[in-house]
């Protein structure tokens, strides 16, 4: 133990305090480094994502993301995500890509965020990487008991055009069969909503939940 405390610099006798106190005690806390010293910063916001990948680690992999969307009538957009785990987190990485059936502008936008499963439901939160201008917020759950093809909940962003607040019913839908990821590429996009091209359980699970919200 002395020859510990020498290389470190501190006292034997410091090694016997509780971990806070330790972490905490002059000689030691200026050579902590690193995003969880404090106490404060253990039990704050970025505790939610930790010691997730086990939960949440049958739910890794790509899916396609279907929702309404408020910046075009009559219509879906079907966006890329995929949940990977970084570092003992589980990340979110995700991409939109619309064309304007109007003037044939083209948006797009990329989301990196983390994901967290609190009480029987998966939370998703995302930051806007390409224009760094939004935050978005989805919660999900499985449709069926044991049945984890597809997720059903709720998203929260900005729209791309008008940049106006706005949640919709959300389904995702995993993707264990896809030839690749070009091929999944293709299906990116902006659909009509009677499209014949889209998911049909997405459509159904979207019309339904959005039917019922405004009753």
């Amino acid at each position: 133990m002395r020859k510990i405390a020498v290389h470190f610099g501190v006292r034997p006798a410091e090694f016997m305090l509780p971990a806070d106190e330790f972490e905490s005690h002059p000689s030691v806390a200026g050579k902590l480094v690193g995003p969880s010293v404090t106490h404060s910063d253990r039990d704050g916001f970025e505790s939610a994502f930790r010691g997730q990948t086990i939960p949440l680690r049958r739910y890794l992999g790509y899916y396609l993301s279907y929702f309404l969307t408020q910046s075009w009538e009559n219509s879906i957009i079907c966006a890329i995500v995929r949940l990977d785990e970084v570092n003992g987190l589980i990340r979110c990485r995700s991409l939109e890509r619309s064309i304007d059936p109007d003037d044939g502008s083209l948006y797009l936008s990329k989301y990196d965020g983390r994901v967290a499963m609190l009480g029987n439901r998966i939370f998703v939160m995302e930051y806007q990487t390409l224009a760094r201008d939004a935050l978005v917020e989805t919660v999900l759950y499985p449709v069926g008991r044991g049945q984890l093809q597809y997720l059903r909940g709720t998203t929260f962003g900005i729209t791309s055009r008008q940049r106006t607040p706005f949640t919709s019913p959300v389904v995702w839908r995993y993707l264990d069969d896809f030839p690749t990821l070009r091929d999944v590429m293709r299906k990116v996009g902006r659909y009509d909503i009677n499209s014949a091209k889209l998911d049909p359980t997405a459509r159904s699970i979207l019309l339904g939940g959005h039917n019922k919200g405004t009753d």
